[in-house]
């Protein structure tokens, strides 16, 4: 139930003791540690670099979440372009990593300018250790910010730092989200600066996991100042985390500086601002008390980072090039190399890293002396960007030097004249023969595409590649399957460069299936090497259920705020799919699925036919496979579906109840669909038996049992993975915790539910029990409803295989589940359990009460 009423009182007396009265010295803290007074002595939080120099700050950060993390091993680089300067006062490197939750442990190695800043161990809550004093900020669910003082290692330019991570649990997510920068440096010959860096990582959560809301977070600017002194100010901002489309704030000194904060402009949870507060328009300097102040207002999750206050006596813009891509072929997949004499196009990004608004200017493209091209950059404000393309047609081969100049005609008055300058070096080939090459990783079977209808072809998807300097041009690409041809294409394909072709086949469920696919059978093409055109592939068709419906379960169509009031229909699909195929194809072959992370490599399901999640209203799109909660949207595009698997898309709000709110881990709607599950399929490849549990003192619900048990097996579920036993018996056994469990009978005659010691009941908001009883009452935390009488089918996550109960919150923690039939008295448990008996058709929605 709710009891929203009790937070605010509690708020700053929880908070206060978490960091005060600690019984160790740990670096992990629910509210994280925030922006408040001098330099912490333990936790190093507070400000911790304050004075006035001729010289300069250089703040920046980047760039989002982008997947890479320990299931990639990839590094997360990330790219700073540090001002000249004749000494560094200050110099502080920042890492974020996603850590899951704070039960998962796992580690962190950072590297800077090619110098190894150290592995750090990640533990989360369980973190006491003396190194993770100095360095490690951990708080909420697994947030992870580490800082470095790289005073020894920062060089002026551009240079890198990068940062790679590994799992200790399993359950460590691992991936790194951003990387930070900030250098107080001295250069002759520059304005005078006056700055406060104050460094730390406040989380602003809504209540929940038993902790009371935090909505604030505060800076302070100390010291004494006169604002007619300094006619320029710029104040830097970092969050992480936040929710897009809200109505967060950010406050300097009672002036409101932006509204809607974080909206993932900079990169995938993760925004930077740089904002002026004194200028010639605008001047929100106090003489002393400076400080700011953010509000979280509807984010559930946002975490505010290291704000910096920076006064300077002239403010000026500063030019750079932050970067130069690779050229590319327009119209083709990929571009392996560059070849003389194709047509390329060259982006490139010009970034103002000064404090002051850059007038309009342009950008010129050179290819060693020789001017390529010149495109005009806008008006940018302080850190804004801006990204043009070149094009670039080689004559030569060689190595070409590619120099992009911005503000080429000194058009802008910068700080910094001398770092308008990118240039990179280009390998450019001769021209040669071409070489047509496919393997068996070229081949991809996916299912096809019908909107909320069933294609039951499939598609082969087909990379073409030619690793030769001449151009293939109108050869054919065959498909024979089981040594039958079934089709053919003609395409064309540019030197060192890869084309995508596709063909469908109607395969009927089962296989195996062996597709050959052969580039230029005719040998229309003269290559370097014609003994690697043929690649083989096999794939089998399994058959899967896909349904998406909104609010729990309902069917209908919807026309709300969330579709801008446009009807959008649900659907409900059994089709043919390849073996092995995601969620995330099988979505986006029934239906038009948005995700504005696409480019960053993540399968996030956040819009279905014009239905897109309410970052305001907290209401997103979630998968259950199986009936089973998907604990992450983005994990839809690497769970491997085998036959008979079903796939529903709920859009929904989590459930608040009185300390903590959750997402339903499960819903008693897959007992209906195709299966019984998950007692059939389980969860990702493991499938629990089940045991159906009856009150010692009701024998009569051992008949209930066994039309329950004959139900699951006509249904499929095999009879060895099914037993029945009784309450006292279940509760002393290994079984409680590996065993789904079908528990039956008034609520109070069986333990596992009632019992003060060990019964679910009284931990119900730990595992997503949506429905439960208090003296004699039924209780929906949905709505808060109370009713006398009347039973319930609901279905939450077996909580007894994740340690003592209310130890830890498991609704989002995959395993085996119970399913409850159960009710206020013996009559009303006797009538949902023939819910699960006779009357399956009416399991339509995530749980059902039976009043």
């Amino acid at each position: 139930m709710k009891k929203k009423g009790l937070t605010a009182v509690v708020t700053i007396t929880v908070f206060a003791c978490l960091l005060l009265c600690a019984s160790a010295l740990a670096c992990y803290n629910w509210y994280g540690f925030p922006m408040q007074g001098e330099e912490h002595p333990l936790y190093h939080n507070g400000t911790v670099a304050n004075g006035t120099v001729i010289g300069g700050v250089y703040v920046d950060a980047g760039h989002g979440l982008t997947g890479k993390g320990p299931i990639t091993g990839e590094l997360y680089t990330q790219v700073f372009n540090v001002p000249a300067y004749d000494t560094v006062r200050f110099a502080h490197l920042y890492v974020h990593v996603w850590g899951g939750t704070e039960n998962y442990h796992g580690w962190l190695n950072t590297s800077f300018t090619g110098h190894g800043l150290g592995n750090i161990t990640l533990l989360g809550h369980d973190d006491v250790g003396s190194e993770c004093d100095e360095q490690v900020w951990s708080c909420g669910h697994g947030t992870y910010v580490v800082w470095y003082d790289v005073i020894d290692f920062v060089t002026p330019g551009t240079i890198n730092a990068t940062a790679v991570t590994g799992k200790i649990s399993s359950g460590f997510d691992g991936r790194v989200g951003m990387i930070e920068l900030i250098v107080v440096y001295e250069k002759e010959g520059m304005d005078e600066t006056r700055y406060w860096v104050v460094q730390g990582h406040e989380a602003l959560i809504y209540a929940t996991s038993g902790y009371p809301a935090k909505d604030y977070g505060y800076a302070y600017f100390k010291g004494t100042i006169n604002p007619d002194d300094w006619p320029n100010a710029v104040f830097y901002s970092t969050w992480l985390t936040g929710d897009m489309y809200d109505t967060d704030t950010l406050w300097f000194n009672d002036i409101m500086l932006c509204e809607g904060c974080t909206n993932y402009e900079q990169g995938n949870y993760f925004d930077f601002k740089i904002i002026e507060v004194k200028n010639a328009s605008v001047d929100y300097l106090n003489t002393s008390n400076n400080y700011a102040k953010y509000w979280r207002d509807g984010d559930s999750y946002v975490h505010w980072l290291n704000p910096v206050l920076v006064l300077s006596r002239e403010s000026k813009p500063d030019l750079m090039v932050e970067k130069i891509e690779e050229p590319f072929l327009p119209y083709y997949n990929y571009t392996l190399a560059v070849v003389a004499n194709h047509t390329y196009n060259l982006n490139a990004t010009v970034k103002n890293i000064g404090t002051g608004t850059a007038t309009e200017s342009n950008v010129t493209l050179h290819a060693d002396t020789t001017l390529i091209g010149t495109l005009p950059i806008p008006r940018l404000d302080a850190g804004a960007s801006k990204e043009v393309q070149f094009t670039w047609t080689p004559t030569d081969s060689g190595t070409y030097t590619l120099e992009v100049t911005a503000d080429a005609f000194n058009e802008v008055n910068e700080t910094d004249e001398a770092n308008n300058i990118l240039s990179k070096n280009i390998e450019v080939l001769a021209e040669g023969q071409a070489d047509l090459v496919i393997s068996p990783t070229d081949i991809t079977f996916l299912p096809s595409f019908a909107w909320h209808t069933a294609n039951n072809r499939t598609t082969i998807q087909v990379n073409v590649m030619n690793n030769g300097t001449k151009d293939a041009s109108n050869f054919d690409v065959s498909l024979s399957v089981n040594s039958v041809q079934e089709n053919n294409t003609v395409i064309s394909i540019d030197a060192k460069a890869i084309k995508e072709t596709s063909f469908e086949y109607d395969a009927a469920k089962g296989g195996p299936y062996a597709v050959k696919v052969v580039l230029d059978a005719e040998g229309e093409v003269k290559e370097s090497n014609e003994t690697n055109n043929e690649a083989a592939k096999s794939f089998t068709v399994i058959e899967v259920r896909l349904r998406d419906t909104h609010h729990y379960g309902d069917t209908s169509t919807y026309n709300g705020k969330a579709s801008d009031f446009t009807d959008v229909e649900m659907f409900d699909v059994v089709k043919l799919v390849p073996g092995n195929t995601t969620p995330w194809d099988v979505i986006n072959s029934v239906a038009y699925v948005k995700n504005p992370y696409l480019a960053a490599g993540t399968t996030f399901v956040y819009g279905i036919d014009g239905l897109d999640q309410d970052m305001a209203e907290k209401i997103y799109w979630y998968l259950y496979m199986n009936g089973r909660y998907v604990p992450n949207n983005i994990l839809c595009g690497g769970y491997p579906l085998t036959d008979g698997d079903t796939m529903h898309w709920d859009f929904q709000k989590q459930i608040y109840g009185a300390t903590e709110s959750f997402t339903p881990p499960c819903t008693v709607q897959s007992y209906n669909d195709l299966y019984p599950e998950p007692f059939t399929h389980g969860y990702w490849g493991t499938e629990w038996n089940t045991t159906i549990v009856y009150p010692a003192e009701s024998p009569e619900y051992l008949n209930i049992a066994n039309n329950i048990s004959n139900k699951l097996v006509s249904s499929g579920v095999p009879d060895e993975k099914i037993d029945i036993d009784t309450d006292s018996n279940v509760t002393s056994s290994e079984k409680r915790k590996t065993n789904n469990l079908i528990l039956l009978g008034k609520y109070t005659e069986n333990d596992i539910i009632s019992d003060p010691a060990y019964g679910i009941n009284s931990y119900h908001e730990y595992f997503g029990m949506v429905v439960y009883f208090d003296a004699g009452k039924m209780i929906d935390d949905y709505d808060d409803a109370e009713y006398d009488c009347g039973g319930v089918v609901e279905a939450f996550d077996n909580p007894y295989d994740n340690g003592e109960l209310g130890m830890y919150y498991s609704w989002n923690v995959p395993g085996p589940v119970i399913f409850l039939a159960s009710g206020v008295t013996d009559s009303d448990a006797k009538a949902a359990a023939e819910l699960l008996i006779n009357r399956t058709e009416e399991l339509d929605r995530f749980w059902i009460l039976s009043n």
